[in-house]
């Protein structure tokens, strides 16, 4: 099920859509939440958020829903943060995942998007997202930024030295509301270059 938090904005409203996994999504407690997409509307209250954060997806899959969730909402912003599920895959590897999100780029126009960097998982999901690995997925985000030339927060560099039980839920992998209001401030910066550069 994708659920799709939003706030209710006239036409006219500059319109981002969130697209990510769990952690978009705002996952609290094993079920999605607009902790997310709320603390960005208090940030920017005349931008109309749209959220599609899906729960256990990887770019593979996402790019499947790309139209119908992104292109068909006519976005003047994309937020795009992946890559905790990509890294627990087997199936995935880094250059499918710098394709994906190469893919992504090119459909939506790389002018309108804003990627982020995977974070952490705490010690107890460490046989499949290994912090070396989390890192590595994490540059490969960077590189494709660099490649594209558009901004990108480094959220990984953020999440590296904090204590996980600080910023994870007691699943060691969703976000607690201290990371959620930190992850906001330090993308707010870039989101307001780009809206910035809208007007």
């Amino acid at each position: 099920i994708l659920y799709k938090f939003t706030n209710k904005g006239s036409g006219n409203m500059t319109k981002v859509v969130l697209f990510g996994d769990s952690l978009t999504a705002g996952v609290v407690d094993g079920h999605p939440s607009p902790i997310f997409t709320r603390l960005l509307e208090d940030k920017f209250p005349d931008v109309e958020f749209i959220n599609r954060g899906l729960p256990g997806d990887q770019t593979r899959n996402a790019c499947k829903r790309l139209r119908e969730d992104v292109l068909n909402e006519v976005p003047d912003i994309v937020v795009i943060f992946f890559g905790t599920n990509d890294v627990s895959s087997k199936d995935v590897f880094l250059a499918n995942y710098h394709n994906n999100l190469a893919y992504m780029l090119t459909c939506i126009s790389p002018n309108k998007c804003l990627l982020v960097t995977p974070g952490i998982a705490g010690p107890t999901r460490a046989n499949l997202r290994p912090l070396s690995k989390m890192e590595q997925y994490a540059k490969e985000t960077l590189t494709v930024a660099n490649e594209f030339k558009i901004p990108a927060l480094d959220w990984f560099e953020f999440c590296k030295d904090k204590d996980p039980k600080e910023l994870l839920q007691a699943d060691d992998l969703h976000y607690s509301e201290m990371a959620y209001r930190q992850l906001v401030e330090q993308l707010t910066p870039l989101l307001k270059n780009k809206l910035d550069s809208l007007s």
